[in-house]
């Protein structure tokens, strides 16, 4: 059984009596362990395909599963208990707390899970000194980079071990080398079994995944598999030929 999958989805977003279609009839599988990327131009459809996985939003048609679970038919509640479980979404823009420490941050969604603090404290300072962060723990957000904060994001998205990670354009505000730092350890926690679907417009954000589906207007227009890191400059330039 996939992971993920999607079939004939569509959405379409209604303002002042127009209709403006976001997806068209979108089909995807996504299995275990899988690194996907879904690369296409600003406003093709990316971004809300990952929150529809994510069942932050509904699809106006079609279905969305996650782990065979049927997220288009849950209510908010137990779409908001799937994510706490078994989803962690990094956004583009961090969505760290402002008033809460980075380890307060981080504890969120592991405490609201039911979890005994003291386990969500050994798992948060494991996660924040593999992330760079151990002395992070007690600053606040704003006392932060771009790629600490989202270093941050990405430790609060695994507390819970979730069976997917989703990520909207991780690197979309960050420098060259923040970037390169997030999508290395991105590529790091695949390498160790962690299933991730990751949607951007940037070629070399797309050629740290394994699998890469090219969007259009709303629709699938192509994918390829990618070989495993090596080549970086082949890679790009056959992404750039289909894109």
């Amino acid at each position: 059984m996939p992971v993920l999958e999607v079939r004939n989805l569509h959405k379409v977003y209604r303002s002042d009596g127009v209709e403006v279609h976001a997806l068209r009839g979108i089909d995807l599988q996504v299995e275990s362990g899988e690194f996907v990327a879904v690369m296409g131009p600003s406003g093709c459809g990316k971004s809300t395909l990952l929150h529809l996985l994510a069942g932050l939003d509904l699809p106006t048609e079609g279905e969305v599963f996650v782990q065979g679970q049927p997220v288009h038919q849950l209510s908010e509640s137990q779409r908001a208990r799937l994510r706490r479980r078994i989803i962690g979404f990094v956004f583009q823009s961090f969505n760290l707390i402002p008033n809460l420490t980075v380890a307060d941050n981080v504890d969120m969604p592991a405490l609201l899970a039911g979890r005994a603090a003291d386990e969500v404290a050994r798992e948060r300072d494991r996660l924040l000194q593999r992330l760079g962060l151990a002395e992070k723990r007690d600053a606040f957000p704003a006392h932060l980079s771009g790629g600490e904060q989202q270093r941050v994001a990405i430790a609060r998205a695994l507390i819970n071990h979730p069976t997917v990670l989703l990520a909207d354009e991780p690197t979309g505000n960050l420098d060259t080398r923040s970037g390169m730092e997030v999508l290395n350890l991105l590529r790091q926690f695949h390498q160790e079994g962690q299933t991730i679907v990751l949607v951007t417009h940037d070629p070399k954000v797309a050629s740290f995944a394994r699998r890469v589906v090219f969007m259009r207007d709303g629709r699938f227009v192509s994918e390829m598999a990618l070989p495993e890191p090596g080549d970086a400059s082949r890679i790009l330039a056959e992404l750039l030929a289909i894109a």
